[in-house]
């Protein structure tokens, strides 16, 4: 893993590399204000059903104070870990300013490293309104606040894939052959793609037969019917996909 001028560059146990441009302190300050809002609604609901409920009960509203403090904690955490955990590194701001949370690896955080980044949020919103958080991300070569620091993350854009098919054309042609009906495949699902058919013809047959295993690995869970195709056959149809559909864009 290397990083310079403000791009993370991942290089697979396949000697796949795949290319991250880092989100800078700008987009990841409108995303959090983004998801702040969103989160104050969510917030505002839920302390407007406890009221409700609480003037049932006069009994009981002395507590309601201590209370409303403890929901608006778990309500604002949990909006960030657990859409951060479930969609793929995203929040709603980070998917209006396309941004994403990923590891090391560039594989999604996983809920650890979503639990851990999330908690040290108290930490860099001091002193106020992220201050402590914005200061670590400028001063960081990889843009790293606190909680990125802690968990091992990084927040990169993830613009919407958009299909390169001159990237397709390789020295071996990929024809006419059978395509793979896909579903939706995210933008380092179509990489790995684009990068295996523009180099396998520097691999020797059993380095491309092994490539083509871990490739296939991990794309077959984003098509519908593969069984009939070996490794490479597979990459090659889900090529075939991905070359129709931009020509059809064009």
């Amino acid at each position: 893993m290397t990083v310079a001028a403000g791009r993370l560059e991942v290089e697979t146990p396949d000697h796949i590399v795949l290319r991250y441009d880092l989100a800078g302190a700008g987009n990841r300050g409108f995303a959090a204000v983004l998801d702040f809002a969103v989160a104050s609604l969510i917030v505002f609901a839920a302390l407007m059903l406890l009221s409700l409920v609480a003037s049932e009960t006069g009994d009981v509203l002395y507590i309601l104070g201590g209370v409303e403090v403890i929901v608006t904690l778990v309500l604002i955490w949990s909006y960030f870990i657990l859409l951060e955990w479930l969609w793929n590194g995203q929040t709603i701001g980070k998917r209006v300013y396309k941004l994403r949370v990923i590891n090391e690896d560039g594989s999604p955080a996983q809920f650890t490293a979503v639990l851990i980044r999330n908690l040290m949020r108290l930490v860099d919103f001091l002193p106020a309104l992220y201050g402590l958080g914005v200061l670590v991300i400028v001063l960081s070569p990889k843009s790293q606040r606190l909680g990125d620091l802690a968990a091992g993350t990084y927040v990169v854009r993830a613009p919407r894939p958009k299909v390169d098919w001159f990237s397709l054309r390789t020295v071996t042609p990929l024809g006419a052959g059978t395509t793979a009906e896909t579903r939706r495949m995210p933008g380092e699902a179509q990489r790995l793609v684009r990068e295996f058919v523009a180099r396998e013809a520097e691999l020797g047959p059993t380095e491309r037969a092994r490539v083509a295993a871990v490739i296939a690995a991990k794309l077959r869970p984003y098509t519908v019917e593969d069984q009939a195709l070996n490794d490479i056959d597979l990459i090659h149809a889900i090529a075939r996909s991905l070359r129709a559909t931009a020509e059809t864009r064009r």
